[in-house]
């Protein structure tokens, strides 16, 4: 042990030796750490060796921390870095004196006087440590503070090669820096009113050292991604018809994965090309885009939503604004637009389509649909072969209809006593059918869900579709399942529905792999199998997904109102805590909460502060953003109760997951006051032509009213069904051309992974309102070929 410590000692003293060299012959350039920077990136983009960084900043040995100065070695930035080392000392600020009250931090301080925290710190190193009320600091004036950067940037450009870059989509200083192989503090030192952003079309002076040549790219040719929290390279591959290997050679820093907050260069040419074209030119404004403006800008002028300027602009999905590029501004209420893309390969992700009582509603219309999935006449003309696998508990419904009787019982019956000759017949007990029969309560879903499928079979047989349904009890039990997959019929089904529960699909899972058959899981989210199962179909979408559109969803909708977090206990354990961290995340990336003061992002401990606070920190002239973290129904029900006090005085929406909507402690109306807002799969509009005649057949044919699984059973079997009268066994590939009217759902199925299953994307946003409606306010989701808003 002993011989380890000295060995250690030895290699520390080393490396100091090493640093302090080098600080006698040159300065160093001191470097924040940034969000995904990685030790490889921060060398790459300094152009020096890793082991040179780590001699400079031993630390490092313990890994790289966000936040963290960094000094560079290296001759060019050292140069640049004593240029203005050299300025400074010549010229320093007008100051003003400001004595630290209680309560205040250095970011309040520094938005009091409109200057940078790292201004202040410059002038007062002690603040490092922290600030505590009393002491003194000297607060630069803002004015001359710019015109010292100003100088110390026309020094640092008499010295050095420059080459002038104009900022495109979503472009940052990170990424600039990465595209031109030069520091970002030498950026900020050319450019210091960068500091405060970087609006599209400005023009940024890039220092490149003598005889370098640079390698530009032209405006427009790229735009930025900004990578969130839990983004894969397979979403990307998907989101932006590219590949892993080309994003890689686009971006080096990608050498140690994908991270979030990296901002990632995307070539344009990727970009879908759609094309909003108004139907009614006077319902538009085309404005031309200024140089700088952002969404968030052109939003305000016009006091829209970012979503409904993307909705009408929906290449807008992909990049930021383009300066000079021509946008459509809605002015009047009307259904005025069609949008068309050129293939539908190249995806249109999350375009949200109103469907009622909007002020617009928009067609996507893709041309070009491949000759493989024009409907096949030949296919019309098949008999197909369907599985139904349901628990329907068949023998337990038989039980609980039949009533024991004893032999005695039998012998007081005179009727069947004088059906006998001899009592010596009678059995020991018998039994007798319940006149009234009833229904083993753990199968009654499961029949309405059977009941919707017979209606769709019905409903396709008299389009003419050749169809035969085999239904199958597995009795929720694993070994029935396994015993029904050995039976000659399942090799000649064509489609298999079910099981329910994904702790008894593994075998039939792996048995539709290996004879490529069409599974559809129709109800349960949880189980991975289409992680791995290339014909596998989840119709019920996982909570991970529906946090993450949530999250989209709120960020498009309320950019500029109060979001407050109401913790109603602990949180930090459940998946509720990403909808927090993504909201947060978006937010903050957007830059939105510093250019408004509406915009701010509370976190409220209920638990501790009780609801007398909540007055402190809601609006009452804008609306009040509620999320609850919690997925407990009596938090749930409590913090809703509060939220429908506080609606009495304050406007509060609560934007909230589909869980909610099952809870029974919770009373209805509250919803609608506190003006409920989630994206569900699920949503049955009874306005709807196909929604009343599906309950008008359902009630002939079975007397009673359809429930959620008789909605459910009749689209998954007609939709799919469908898919196979039109397109024939391999229908796959053609689910997005699929057209079909359903009774609740927005089936939008996408692949899951490169190898894998597909997953149903298809949301309804629905609103309880306080006039006590509840309705779809748009969907969210890949559109098919063509959507229609009735």
């Amino acid at each position: 042990m002993k011989y380890l410590i000295l060995v250690v000692f030895f290699f520390t003293i080393s490396i100091a030796s090493s640093i302090a060299q080098s600080e006698g012959e040159s300065q160093y350039f001191l470097h924040k750490v940034q969000q995904g920077e990685t030790i490889y990136s921060i060398s790459k983009n300094y152009s020096v060796e890793q082991k040179d960084l780590l001699n400079a900043n031993p630390e490092l040995i313990s890994g790289l921390k966000l936040g963290q100065e960094l000094k560079i070695p290296g001759v060019k930035i050292t140069q640049l870095a004593s240029v203005q080392t050299e300025n400074a000392e010549e010229r320093q600020p007008i100051f003003r004196s400001y004595k630290v009250k209680r309560k205040n931090t250095l970011h309040g301080i520094a938005k009091q006087y409109d200057i940078e925290v790292d201004d202040i710190l410059k002038y007062n190193p002690e603040a490092e440590n922290g600030i505590k009320k009393g002491q003194i600091l000297r607060i630069p004036d803002k004015s001359d503070l710019d015109e010292i950067k100003k100088e110390t940037a026309k020094l640092i450009a008499s010295n050095t090669s420059m080459i002038s870059h104009v900022v495109v989509g979503d472009e940052t200083l990170y990424s600039i820096s990465n595209k031109y192989n030069c520091s970002i503090s030498s950026i900020l030192e050319m450019n210091p009113d960068a500091i405060n952003g970087l609006p599209i079309g400005i023009t940024l002076q890039i220092p490149l050292a003598s005889g370098e040549t640079s390698q530009t790219l032209a405006a427009g040719e790229y735009f930025i991604h900004l990578v969130e929290s839990g983004e894969t390279y397979w979403g990307l591959e998907q989101k932006y018809n590219t590949t892993q290997a080309e994003l890689e050679s686009l971006n080096p820093a990608l050498v140690d994965g994908l991270k979030s907050g990296m901002r990632i260069n995307i070539p344009l040419d990727k970009v879908p090309n759609v094309t909003a074209v108004p139907v009614n030119e006077e319902a538009f404004e085309k404005y031309e885009v200024s140089k700088g403006e952002t969404l968030y800008n052109i939003s305000r002028r016009f006091d829209l939503k970012i979503s409904e300027i993307r909705r009408v602009n929906p290449v807008l999905k992909y990049r930021g604004l383009m300066a000079n590029e021509i946008i459509l501004i809605p002015i009047i209420h009307e259904n005025v637009i069609s949008i068309q893309r050129d293939s539908i390969n190249v995806p249109v992700d999350s375009i949200i389509v109103p469907v009622e009582n909007l002020d617009y509603s928009i067609d996507v219309i893709t041309t070009n649909v491949p000759e493989a999935c024009e409907p096949n006449l030949e296919a019309a003309q098949e008999t197909y072969q369907i599985g139904l696998l349901l628990p329907l508990y068949l023998a337990a419904n038989d039980t609980v209809n039949r009533i024991r009787i004893t032999a005695a019982e039998m012998m007081e019956d005179t009727a069947l006593m004088n059906s006998i000759d001899d009592v010596m017949e009678l059995p020991v007990d018998s039994f007798r059918w319940r006149q009234d029969e009833i229904i083993y309560s753990r199968s009654e879903n499961f029949l309405h869900f059977y009941e919707g499928v017979l209606l769709a079979v019905d409903s396709l047989q008299r389009q003419g579709m050749n169809v035969e349904l085999n239904v199958f009890d597995t009795n929720q039990d694993k070994h029935v399942v396994d015993s029904l997959i050995q039976l000659d019929i399942f090799r000649e089904l064509d489609l298999i529905i079910g099981p329910i529960y994904p702790e008894i699909q593994s075998s039939v899972a792996n048995f539709a792999y290996k004879n490529r058959i069409p599974m559809v899981s129709p109800l349960s989210s949880s189980g991975n199998f289409e992680e791995s199962n290339p014909y596998y179909f989840k119709v019920n979408p996982t909570k991970e997904y529906l946090i993450r559109k949530t999250a989209d969803f709120i960020n498009e909708e309320y950019f500029d109102e109060k979001l407050i977090v109401l913790q109603m206990g602990e949180y930090k354990h459940l998946p509720e805590v990403e909808l927090v961290n993504l909201c947060r995340e978006k937010i903050f990336n957007a830059g939105m909460n510093w250019q408004t003061d509406n915009l701010l992002f509370h976190e409220y401990n209920f638990q501790a502060e009780g609801s007398l606070g909540l007055s402190r920190v809601v609006s009452k002239d804008r609306n009040n953003i509620f999320i609850i973290p919690s997925s407990t129904e009596a938090q749930l029900s409590v913090g809703i109760t509060n939220l429908n006090t506080l609606a009495e005085h304050y406007p509060v929406t609560l934007v909230g997951l589909s869980n909610i909507q099952r809870y029974n402690s919770i009373q209805i109306e509250y919803l609608h006051r506190i003006n409920l807002t989630l994206l569900s799969p699920y949503f049955v509009d009874y306005k709807s032509k196909i929604t009343n005649r599906f309950v008008g057949e359902f009630r002939t044919n079975f007397g009673t009213e359809p429930t959620q699984y008789s909605f459910q059973g009749y689209d998954i079997a007609f939709y799919f069904m469908s898919a196979l009268y039109t397109y024939g066994k391999d229908f796959v590939e053609c689910l997005p051309y699929l057209d079909v009217d359903l009774t609740q759902t927005n089936f939008s199925f996408d692949k899951v992974s490169r190898m894998g299953g597909y997953m149903n994307n298809g949301l309804f946003i629905v609103n309880y309102d306080p006039q006590f409606n509840v309705s779809a306010k748009g969907r969210v989701g890949k559109p098919t070929h063509y959507i229609s808003a009735e």
